[in-house]
């Protein structure tokens, strides 16, 4: 999407929009999964996954917008509470569990955000966790 300018704006869009109301829905095992997906692969495939979305970033001018979409995952990880009604004393499980899947939050935000710019493999590495705990309680 295009925003002010013809800059595009890889945040404002439908596709981001989705990601985020889905990830207000999330319950506390499927962000368990999430973390433990993330986790599951190799420091050495993240670093190669963050070069290809920071070239991307530098060739085609978008590096501001990939860290508007890392902060607003990031914000999301790390805000109060969702939709979820959780007890008080579930919420510092809630929040722990959050912010630790932080890092699987915002590889799935970058790769919802840069869809086909992204090479399928990478693609895949960014979203799996996303894709397991989204698919984990069907």
């Amino acid at each position: 999407m295009r925003g002010r300018r013809g800059r595009v704006n890889l945040v404002d869009t439908e596709e981001m929009a989705a990601f985020f109301e889905q990830l207000d829905h999330l319950n506390l095992e499927q962000l368990r999964v999430m973390r433990a997906a993330w986790r599951s692969t190799s420091r050495e495939a993240h670093e190669d996954a963050w070069t290809t979305v920071r070239s991307i970033g530098a060739r085609e001018g978008l590096t501001r917008e990939i860290d508007r979409v890392r902060n607003r995952a990031l914000a999301w990880a790390s805000r109060g509470s969702n939709t979820i009604p959780y007890r008080i004393s579930d919420d510092v499980t809630w929040m722990e569990t959050k912010i630790e899947a932080g890092e699987a939050i915002v590889d799935a935000a970058l790769a919802v955000a840069l869809g086909t710019r992204l090479d399928p493999d990478c693609r895949s590495l960014l979203i799996g966790p996303w894709l397991r705990a989204t698919e984990a309680l069907r």
